[in-house]
């Protein structure tokens, strides 16, 4: 199962525990579902209604660095999502992941730099969360498979 990278950064200086658990209370959600006015550039893009997260291709890997090397230190943790509803756009069908290639336009078709949106929520079930979850808690197995925490 392909492993994806999402970068929580804490830019309203609530804390990096109180986002962790959040995240671990309701899972990674859209600027939409959390509450969050996007600026109107972002919401043409449909940003709010997208997580964004990292693949594991050379390409995403220095995406993901960029955002925490460019953040101020202390602020960001990663959350990696192993989730079986994750898809790419195939022969025949539509992936439930859409490269967001920097284009004008919502994210679409396949990632030439490694970041991918989902349109929608991600369940806190298919989060490993940096700082909350070690892979000696009871479930890691399950997660790593893609089975999601009992």
């Amino acid at each position: 199962m392909d492993e994806y990278t999402h970068v929580v950064i804490d830019k309203n200086n609530v804390g990096l525990d109180v986002l962790r658990q959040r995240i671990r209370a309701r899972g990674l959600l859209t600027a939409e579902a959390s509450g969050y006015q996007l600026a109107d550039g972002s919401i043409k893009l449909e940003h709010h209604l997208h997580v964004f997260l990292w693949d594991s291709t050379p390409a995403g890997e220095i995406g993901r660095r960029g955002i925490i090397v460019n953040s101020e230190p202390g602020t960001t943790f990663r959350v990696i999502v192993r989730c079986p509803h994750f898809t790419k756009d195939g022969i025949f069908f539509s992936g439930t992941l859409q490269g967001d290639n920097g284009h004008n336009g919502p994210p679409k078709g396949i990632s030439t730099n490694g970041a991918w949106g989902y349109k929608g929520n991600i369940e806190s079930r298919f989060c490993f969360i940096e700082g909350l979850h070690t892979r000696d808690r009871p479930g890691y197995e399950g997660w790593e498979r893609g089975d999601g925490w009992p």
